[in-house]
């Protein structure tokens, strides 16, 4: 015959709680800050133009760009950094297409300026 210890519903409850705090939930934790995108702007070239906003005090820039020429050349958008360097946008290729751009400075650094360039497409 074999012994059977009858359950204790406080151990279970124990259980739980400690397995709660020990695996939390991925909806528990924090989310992340949203954007803030205070300052617009917007540039054009002979191939195109660009507009969007600032975010994030500069170290991040979100926009589209538009090609408005059918010549070969695709427009996109460079970031200039404050260390001296750059970061190009994707291109919108083909007259009358366009292309949602997101763009973000390194660590430490942060966008000065923005302007146009195109690629041969």
């Amino acid at each position: 015959m074999s012994k059977r210890r009858p359950a204790v519903p406080g151990a279970a409850v124990a259980a739980l709680t400690l397995a709660a705090l020990l695996f939390p939930v991925a909806e528990a934790q924090a989310t992340p800050a949203a954007d803030s995108c205070t300052r617009n702007w917007s540039i054009e070239s002979a191939e195109g133009y660009a507009n969007g906003k600032w975010c994030n005090n500069n170290t991040k820039i979100v926009g589209t760009v538009h090609d408005t020429r059918a010549d070969g050349r695709c427009p996109f958008v460079r970031g200039d950094l404050s260390s001296g360097g750059v970061v190009d946008s994707d291109w919108a290729g083909g007259k009358g297409k366009s292309r949602a751009i997101t763009m973000y400075a390194p660590s430490g650094t942060y966008f000065t300026r923005v302007s146009m360039s195109y690629i041969n497409c």
